[in-house]
């Protein structure tokens, strides 16, 4: 038996060794998963939205407010989903 068999079945007794002796294929395996993940969330182009929950609601226009309160700058956002077509406006001002 070699110096280089000797050593390897010396460090295969230290548990901190096995830890690192199966690490490569730990980080393969998470890459593969954090690929999957970027894949999945790709497609979101948007917050959740509140009717379907999928990442796809976003703000469309914002316009002054039709109210007298618009006059003092008071602004409507106006969101709508993609998927579902849920649209919902939301009153803000901007001060």
């Amino acid at each position: 038996m070699g110096i280089l068999e000797d050593v390897l079945l010396a460090l295969e007794r230290i548990p901190a060794w096995k830890r690192v002796h199966r690490m490569p294929a730990e980080v393969e395996a998470l890459r593969a998963r954090v690929e999957a993940l970027e894949r999945a969330l790709q497609p979101a182009a948007g917050d959740a939205c509140p009717s379907c929950k999928a990442p796809t609601f976003k703000l469309l226009r914002t316009i002054p407010e039709p109210s007298p309160f618009g006059a003092l700058g008071a602004l409507q956002d106006q969101f709508e989903c993609s998927r579902c077509n849920y649209q919902t406006v939301r009153n803000r001002n901007p001060g």
